[in-house]
């Protein structure tokens, strides 16, 4: 008898459990959700105190491959609505009034700030953003130049939905190394940490295209500065051994003669030495092909093919001088992650120093070792 009352026992209090299992009392359908995929931020002109939000909703009856009518235009698969508040949070919920479902930004893929915004500060915009377990850490933020609302309401007629463009613009480079994989998540560490300083993907666009122009530098929370394309390249080789983009070199002594120079591979080495005076020595190997060159090439000769290389060498460094000029006496902005290796390799010296302070003084010497694999289709 006890050892059937036993069995009863555990048998009922297995479907119990079960019972208390099924169903979820929290569930809420998609229908009933608006979701965002975009949202950008800017200053309400005239009124600096008030934030003006800006939203891209899609229409899923619209879009292509959805039941219901079917696909519609780019312009029609979207919706672009504005609000403003007097912060982010305050702008979000009178945009809620407007909406006939709870707004959803699990599935925001763009945030979008104006430069005004980006140098006034980021620290209350995102303070909102960053207690909200919905928002998504993997989601791309960058700095418009001029208005995030532009960014918004672009339609470049590439893609139904014109944030679905951005993002494959975006992935896309940075798949091929061109565009730093910059999310909010490294955003959010990067401020935290006093070893490096962060920065953003910067943008510029029209009501027909979108382009993607650089770094947007920052210091602690304020955007300071901004580095063009090739700068950024040069940046992505010495902090991330990313590739960057095609090098185009003029010829010396041939007026209006260019080489162009396709990396493929990048390898970077930090040497720092605190013996005999503090110095920091970049050395990155650079591999890929000439592709391009308008004058009458000569590769039979050995020391004709080292001369491109030289050429090469000397612009890269070049640049890499202009890069490490800017971010020392202009920006003061320790984006290379230098104190980050410092503090890892040469801990009594951190310890011991306001990194933020010393970067600006710090010695550091960059050299380049190109190295042209192939010279295209063409033989020599």
């Amino acid at each position: 008898m006890t050892r059937g009352w036993c069995k009863k026992a555990v048998l009922l209090f297995m479907i119990v459990c079960l019972a208390m299992m099924t169903g979820c009392w929290d569930r809420r359908e998609l229908e009933e959700r608006t979701f965002v995929l975009a949202v950008g931020i800017d200053r309400l002109e005239g009124k600096k105190e008030m934030y003006k939000i800006t939203a891209q909703i899609p229409i899923p009856i619209k879009i292509a491959g959805s039941g219901g009518q079917g696909g519609g235009s780019s312009g029609d698969a979207v919706r672009v609505m504005t609000t403003t508040g007097r912060t982010v949070l305050d702008a979000m919920n009178n945009l809620q009034k407007r909406l006939n479902q709870r707004v959803f930004l699990g599935h925001t893929r763009i945030l979008a700030i104006s430069e005004e915004v980006a140098r006034r500060g980021t620290k209350p915009l995102f303070d909102a953003y960053r207690r909200d377990p919905t928002m998504r850490r993997l989601l791309w933020p960058v700095v418009v130049k001029g208005e995030a609302q532009t960014l918004l309401m672009t339609n470049p007629k590439l893609a139904q939905i014109p944030v679905v463009y951005i993002m494959d613009l975006i992935e896309s480079g940075a798949k091929s190394g061109s565009i730093p994989d910059q999310t909010l998540g490294d955003f959010y560490i990067q401020t935290s940490s006093k070893g490096i300083q962060p920065f953003m993907n910067y943008v510029e666009a029209s009501r027909v295209d979108v382009s993607w122009k650089g770094i947007a530098v920052f210091r602690e929370d304020r955007m300071v500065g901004a580095l063009d394309d090739k700068l950024s390249w040069v940046l992505m080789q010495l902090r991330d051994n990313q590739r960057g983009g095609d090098i185009v070199v003029p010829l010396p002594g041939k007026k209006g003669e260019y080489l162009t120079f396709r990396p493929h591979f990048a390898e970077t080495q930090i040497e720092v030495k605190h013996n005999g005076g503090h110095m920091a020595h970049y050395t990155c190997v650079l591999q890929g092909d000439l592709i391009e060159i308008t004058t009458e090439p000569d590769f039979m000769e050995k020391q004709n093919v080292e001369a491109y290389q030289k050429i090469i060498r000397q612009e890269m460094e070049k640049r890499a001088q202009k890069l490490i000029g800017k971010l020392q006496k202009e920006y003061r902005s320790d984006i290379l992650k230098l104190g980050l290796w410092e503090k890892a390799n040469h801990w009594d010296y951190w310890r011991k120093h306001d990194w933020q302070q010393v970067f600006s003084d710090f010695p550091i010497r960059v050299t380049y070792d190109i190295r042209i694999r192939r010279f295209g289709m063409e033989v020599p």
